[in-house]
């Protein structure tokens, strides 16, 4: 089998109308030497040096990303060697085109938010965090499928290569949307089968319960910066690595993982609650039936439990107490 020490990084970049007012509000509540805020430009451009630091690591590395902005999520930018041949041959040198092609796209995004809200067209900002991980593990997938690569690039088809598992950085700086949990949780388990890796680095004073278990699950890396204006080192040092070589660095590690898991009723993140049964759907409180299968509980009349639900982190079930 034939190595190849190429990488595969695809980042999702929040563009939320939410997330720049933080970085705003954080920047010019902070005196003008203080390294522990940024503003909304520092941000970007300390983005794209670490984007271009990775293209120029080896001219095999390959890169994506994609905006997780308020309903949808929309492309940036894609390294030429995963484009069609005849877009390849019309795009410049990988590095230089990254930059300017994630600014203009950015700058289209926030023209695009500006004109809406001034036509009264503004848009429920509800988060788009489930949406850009599935789409980044669809475009994972099917570069991940046999000749992919050489449809890609016009050649014919070669040995089986044997590369780094492909990474999904996350840079985010919102809280969670507990709504998202199973859309959410659906894509790690994803990653988790098809072996990709999930790394998260919040920008901001909360951590992401979600982001905690997606790195946790997959073996990625999950940090938030004590000093956001220092965002540049962190993603240089910590993140800038492939998970192989990983293994000869000493990185900092997370300090816990919030497993909390969301209601299906409330959507509200829970420390004890009841899971059905059968499809083991979680509720924040007892209910005559589950309202995801469909199966009745018994009657609470007296107090106590429905006899088709048990409580989280009870020994009734080992499968349920995991979950």
């Amino acid at each position: 089998m034939e190595e190849d020490d190429s990488s595969l990084l695809v980042v999702l970049l929040e563009t939320r109308g939410e997330f720049w007012e933080r970085l705003l509000a954080a920047s010019q509540g902070a005196g003008a030497a203080d390294f522990c805020a940024l503003t909304p430009e520092e941000f970007v451009q300390q983005v794209l040096v670490f984007l271009n630091a990775f293209l120029l690591l080896n001219e095999g590395n390959k890169l994506a990303v994609f905006a997780a902005h308020t309903t949808d999520s929309r492309l940036l930018y894609m390294s030429p060697s995963l484009q069609g041949e005849a877009r390849r041959r019309k795009a410049p040198a990988a590095s230089s085109s990254a930059a300017q092609s994630i600014l203009q796209r950015l700058r289209f995004l926030i023209a695009d938010d500006e004109q809406r809200a001034s036509d009264g067209e503004a848009e429920r900002d509800s988060g788009a965090l489930a949406g850009a991980l599935s789409r980044a593990l669809c475009f994972i997938h099917k570069l991940q499928r046999p000749g992919a690569a050489a449809a890609a690039s016009g050649a014919a088809p070669v040995a089986a290569r044997q590369t780094p598992k492909p990474r999904v950085l996350v840079l985010a700086g919102c809280p969670d949307v507990t709504a998202q949990y199973i859309a959410v949780m659906n894509a790690i388990f994803s990653a988790l089968r098809n072996d990709v890796v999930i790394d998260a680095c919040m920008v901001g004073g909360a951590d992401s319960a979600f982001l905690q278990q997606a790195a946790h699950l997959t073996g990625g890396l999950y940090l938030r910066p004590p000093r956001v204006g220092g965002l540049l080192q962190t993603l240089l040092t910590v993140f800038c690595a492939d998970t192989y070589s990983r293994s000869f660095l000493d990185l900092p590690q997370a300090s816990g993982v919030d497993f909390r898991a969301s209601c299906f009723c409330h959507k509200r993140a829970i420390d004890l609650g009841y899971v059905c049964s059968v499809c083991l759907s979680i509720f924040c409180q007892a209910m005559p039936e589950c309202t995801t299968c469909g199966t009745p509980f018994a009657s609470t009349k007296s107090g106590k439990r429905p006899a088709a639900a048990s409580p989280l982190g009870t020994e009734r079930s080992s499968k349920q107490a995991h979950i």
